[in-house]
């Protein structure tokens, strides 16, 4: 009779913790692109959010579709914000001698 040679199971590999953890930066970038702060946080999120996705592919953290949502919700909260300045502004200051009207 043969005897059977014990399979060894090569040990799982994990991956460093620096490749693991999500880019903050990609966090930040979806937040500020929410909370738009009368368009400053669009602008911020948008150019987090760029430069997250170049972070992330150079490191390899973690979280790579969070700088994009960022990006999109940045961009679309920006034209929010660009629309109710242009409406603020015509109804609320800028024009010849008027009450608003």
């Amino acid at each position: 009779m043969s005897e059977s040679q014990p399979t060894t199971r090569a040990a799982p590999s994990y991956a460093t913790p620096s490749t693991q953890r999500t880019s903050k930066m990609a966090i930040w970038s979806l937040v500020l692109s929410i909370l738009w702060l009368g368009g400053l946080g669009s602008l911020a999120g948008i150019l987090l959010g760029i430069s997250a996705r170049r972070r992330i592919a150079d490191t390899g953290e973690r979280g790579a579709g969070l700088p994009t949502a960022g990006i999109e919700i940045g961009v679309i909260t920006l034209v929010f914000a660009v629309a109710y300045w242009a409406f603020f502004g015509k109804h609320m200051g800028g024009g010849g001698g008027g009450y608003g009207y």
